[in-house]
């Protein structure tokens, strides 16, 4: 029993004291809840989230183009300059 009770040591929190709720729910009952003041914007929703504050925005690595006539990097068949 003392094993499993080291194991979840660190990991579970402690059950909460609920006996200051009450005096909560009655200093916050007479508040109305009301909607939020802005619309949404008209359109598709952004594909890429917002990153929070803590988190590294990496970049992204990006596919390099490669002509299939002379397989030369940077530029792809319609663009190629190269003689046929």
């Amino acid at each position: 029993v003392e094993k499993l009770r080291s194991a979840y040591a660190g990991s579970v929190l402690p059950v909460p004291d609920f006996t200051g709720l009450a005096d909560l729910v009655t200093d916050f009952g007479g508040m109305q809840l009301c909607p939020p003041l802005t619309r949404r914007p008209p359109g598709r929703p952004k594909k890429q989230r917002f990153f929070s504050r803590g988190e590294k925005i990496m970049k992204r690595m990006r596919r390099r183009t490669v002509c299939s006539r002379c397989k030369g990097f940077g530029h792809n068949k319609a663009t190629c300059k190269e003689a046929i």
